[in-house]
């Protein structure tokens, strides 16, 4: 078996004799690491019997020999046939000489969605035939040998993402939909996120990644556990919520920074916004402050961030407690929501309306308002915009006063202006 050098080192290390001179393989490991981590081109073919992925062929690749495995996508006149795998799609051309009847059985009669193995030359497409909706789509492969490894039998639906399929049909043949695009997609890019936070909190900030046990007793929380009955009659292993336990033993036993990619497991019945099982990253710290905590999981973020998707702006922005109890009146808004409560007490110290008069002779006494863009077709109206402003109070409102709310609550034709008073906490 081969073993890399840093790891021969490494066990060499551990196996010297007590009282033997230490060499130092710390900086030898570490650079091996760093340098292992900077390879950025994966090898998708290595250990296996083919030699490339159907989706990076490409004409650079002209005049090679080349091995592909995938899944039988279609077959257009018994003369070409597509095939597919996690990489991508190619085209591979049917041979149709005498010489190659074997082979032409094999590819002509596998049902679309078996799984064969192709060998052959790669080569121009004709001109005229090029492809460019496929990345591969300048080439094609000549068969000379072709292998059916696994026969597909008839399918539910065809793995095809134009095909549209029922959630429920989707989750009974799951191991069907995982072949579609969109969820190798999304099971290839929470690999790699994952991978980037491994590599930006061990390899950037010294942090220890540490798995803790799943089996443990019971720690009463917020959620109910789930039990998993032990050999010793009336005696159970409970799965935890969270690490809660081992991240403060942990930290009692000097680990200062720890992380793991924890699984949570929570009894929580049929809450729509909860699942039974999830994972989530568990980090510790110690020695740490508020501003410290936000910065690193700025920067994790910002590492891990997919290459696909817009880049993440630093920092993050970020209401204290207090005003988004204000702004929203709950202390988890949805920011994406808009219509933010806004203070207009001032504006109305010495209004006639008794409602507000009375809302703010309270102790802590204050008048909220919330703007409900184009209100005015689906609510009753309180304020119009326009000039003749359709409220039973308008008349009590003076010309300064509805400049002003007009302005503060940046009010448009058709929006609606809704009022509450009273003591602070309530409005």
């Amino acid at each position: 078996m081969y073993f890399p050098s840093w790891l021969s080192q490494l066990c060499r290390g551990l196996s010297r004799p007590i009282g033997s001179t230490p060499q130092p393989i710390l900086g030898s490991l570490s650079r091996s690491l760093v340098l292992s981590s900077q390879r950025r081109i994966p090898e998708f073919s290595s250990f296996v019997a083919r030699t490339n992925t159907c989706g990076e062929l490409r004409s650079s690749h002209l005049g090679q020999e080349v091995t592909l495995c995938g899944w039988i996508q279609y077959r257009r006149q018994n003369i070409f046939l597509v095939l597919r795998d996690f990489h991508g799609l190619i085209q591979v051309v049917i041979p149709q000489d005498e010489s190659a009847a074997s082979v032409k059985k094999i590819l002509c009669e596998a049902p679309v969605e078996s799984v064969v193995q192709v060998s052959g030359t790669v080569i121009s497409r004709p001109p005229g035939q090029e492809n460019p909706k496929m990345p591969t789509g300048d080439i094609e492969i000549k068969v000379k040998t072709a292998k059916l490894l696994n026969s597909c039998k008839k399918l539910p639906f065809e793995v095809k993402d134009f095909v549209k399929k029922t959630e429920t049909l989707r989750l009974r043949y799951r191991y069907l939909d995982l072949r579609s695009f969109q969820m190798q997609y999304n099971l290839r890019l929470r690999s790699q996120m994952v991978m980037k936070m491994r590599e930006y909190l061990c390899n950037l900030h010294g942090f220890v990644d540490i798995e803790t046990p799943t089996l443990f007793k019971r720690t009463p929380g917020g959620a109910k556990e789930f039990l998993v009955p032990s050999r010793e009659p009336g005696k159970f292993y409970s799965l935890p919520q969270s690490p809660q336990q081992f991240k403060q033993l942990l930290m009692v036993g000097g680990l200062d920074r720890y992380f793991q990619v924890a699984r949570c497991y929570r009894d929580e019945g049929s809450r729509p916004d909860r699942q039974p099982e999830f994972t989530q990253i568990d980090i510790e710290m110690s020695f740490v402050d508020q501003t410290g905590i936000q910065s690193l999981i700025e920067g994790l973020l910002q590492y891990s961030w997919p290459n696909d998707k817009d880049p993440l702006v630093l920092p993050f922005p970020s209401v204290t407690f207090a005003e988004a109890l204000a702004t929203y009146g709950t202390d988890k808004p949805d920011t994406r929501f808009g219509m933010k409560i806004v203070d207009i007490s001032d504006m109305f110290r010495n209004t006639e309306i008794g409602l507000l008069q009375d809302g703010l002779s309270k102790p802590q006494g204050t008048i909220k308002a919330i703007c409900v863009p184009e209100g005015a077709e689906v609510l009753p109206v309180f304020l119009k915009a326009n000039k003749n402003w359709n409220s039973p109070v308008a008349k009590f409102i003076m010309e300064e006063q509805r400049l002003e709310l007009t302005r503060r609550m940046e009010i448009q034709e058709e929006d609606v202006i809704l009022l509450t008073a009273g003591e602070h906490k309530k409005a």
